[in-house]
């Protein structure tokens, strides 16, 4: 496949990208508390080949009520400086577009939908938006009809 490329990509680049599974996405995680009962934990995904952290589920019991906010910066802090030490050069998060203002209907025009994006007391989102991540992009009923994923990046450089 490695020779069936556009010019721009020389054939050692298309060559090691479909060979090279250091480049396919790694599974890192850390948690806080006890390892038979966690408090805390966050799951990430290593994205060598897009310098990419991408943050995959992460979770608190706050005596019985999971939340996701503030409670987990310092797993959130762990992860940062995870994908620094790597080398990463983005911190990636899907949120889901519950309590925003573009849920529940159709995202016709993303630039727009992306540009006009409100928070209806989301502290999910409030809280990451807060701690530094902007949302960058949609993926359209990804969570079911008009229940869209938010994209969102904090950039580590």
């Amino acid at each position: 496949m490695s020779a069936i490329k556009p010019d721009w990509w020389d054939f050692e680049g298309a060559s090691q990208q479909l060979r090279d599974v250091s480049l396919l996405a790694r599974l890192i995680g850390w948690y806080m508390g006890e390892p038979r009962a966690p408090k805390g934990w966050i799951l990430c995904a290593e994205y060598e080949g897009y310098s990419c952290l991408s943050i995959e589920c992460l979770g608190y019991d706050e005596d019985g009520t999971f939340v996701m906010e503030h409670q987990l910066e310092p797993l959130l802090q762990r992860a940062e400086a995870h994908a620094r030490e790597k080398g990463f050069r983005n911190l990636k998060y899907i949120i889901g577009s519950t309590d925003l203002s573009c849920h529940g209907r159709p995202v016709v025009n993303y630039a727009e939908e992306l540009r006009t994006l409100q928070s209806n007391g989301r502290a999910h989102f409030d809280y990451f938006v807060q701690y530094g991540f902007t949302p960058t992009g949609f993926i359209p009923n990804c969570y079911g009809k008009d229940y869209h994923g938010i994209v969102m990046i904090k950039p580590l450089l």
